[in-house]
């Protein structure tokens, strides 16, 4: 779901719009900088974006499983049925838009929205700035504070703005607060390689094991050098008082190791004479003052640190 990718006409390949849950505010550019053509053009564009349940844009009708809430003239309750055309007009002697009262502005509406509704709380906020900058025409100069204020990855001018539905669905994918996210190339959406939290408690393998899964996640995975590193980080980040963590590998009755994630991934990274032999080290760990972080095959009842890893908040987490 969250790599977003979209086909050669914009639309989704292999994910639905109508399945995006979040909140997004349209700030509108009415300055004299943005031209009469230019904001009617935008009026119809964010009147696209709602879906009345048949097409595959963002819907928000509240009743049903996955919903986003649109704001822009009618605080974060836009349906189909709310017109912006003809609503909006611009602002004579305004040359332009005032980008940080336009922010206000929409956090206010935010807080307005959770008042209203508190369940969405865990929601993503995405405030959508419409300017001049997408309607550029040659010659015209992007305005460079706009395109600092905008997280990476998300910012599009008039070349590719039609990609905006694509970024709600990145904007979709996230690890909630207190997780670290890993992996992704696209910086929108880091959350795609999972998110972690790291445990300094030191417990028995198999109590790692359960308390990842009763929090929905399993025990952090290796594949290679670089989430090697990552999971380490983890560790020193949560300031472990071990220097072995747990990792979700583990050997089966039969005398196979095998992954938590179930992966069939044949990396592995044991030090010197490991994988023991010993009866009783059938639990993978990491020996963090080893330069190369090698593994060891130890007793599962020893109490090491551990890591979870989660699937990224986006459709069908709204608990996130």
């Amino acid at each position: 779901y969250c790599d977003c990718r979209v086909d050669k006409f914009g639309f989704a390949d292999g994910w639905n719009y109508n399945e995006i849950w979040i909140d997004v505010i349209v700030v509108l550019d009415t300055s004299e900088a943005m031209g009469s053509d230019a904001l009617e053009d935008t009026a119809a564009l964010v009147e696209s974006l709602i879906s009345d349940g048949a097409d595959d844009l963002l819907i928000t009708n509240t009743y049903l499983p996955f919903y986003t809430r649109v704001g822009v003239l009618y605080n974060l309750n836009m349906t189909k049925a709310d017109k912006v055309h003809g609503k909006v007009a611009i602002k004579k002697g305004v040359k332009e838009m005032d980008i940080l009262a336009g922010f206000v502005a929409a956090l206010n509406m935010f807080d307005d929205g959770l008042n209203a509704k508190p369940d969405r709380a865990n929601t993503r906020q995405v405030v959508y700035y419409m300017t001049d900058s997408d309607f550029l025409k040659e010659g015209e100069a992007e305005m460079q504070g706009l395109k600092n204020l905008a997280s990476p990855g998300y910012y599009f001018s008039s070349e590719n703005y039609m990609l905006a539905l694509q970024s709600f669905c990145k904007a979709n994918c996230f690890c909630p607060h207190g997780r670290l996210a890993y992996g992704g190339s696209d910086p929108a959406i880091q959350a795609s390689g999972g998110c972690y939290h790291a445990s300094t408690s030191g417990i028995p393998f198999n109590n790692a094991k359960s308390t990842c899964s009763n929090e929905g996640g399993l025990l952090a995975t290796i594949h290679d050098d670089q989430k090697g590193q990552f999971v380490n980080k983890l560790s020193v980040m949560a300031h472990a008082k071990s220097d072995y963590f747990w990792i979700g590998y583990e050997k089966s009755d039969a005398g196979a190791w095998q992954w938590e994630d179930n992966s069939d991934d044949p990396y592995t990274n044991w030090g010197l004479d490991e994988p023991s032999t010993n009866a009783v080290a059938k639990c993978g760990y990491v020996d963090s003052t080893s330069a190369s972080l090698a593994w060891g095959a130890g007793n599962c009842k020893v109490g090491f640190p551990y890591s979870c890893q989660y699937t990224p908040c986006s459709v069908g987490y709204k608990d996130c």
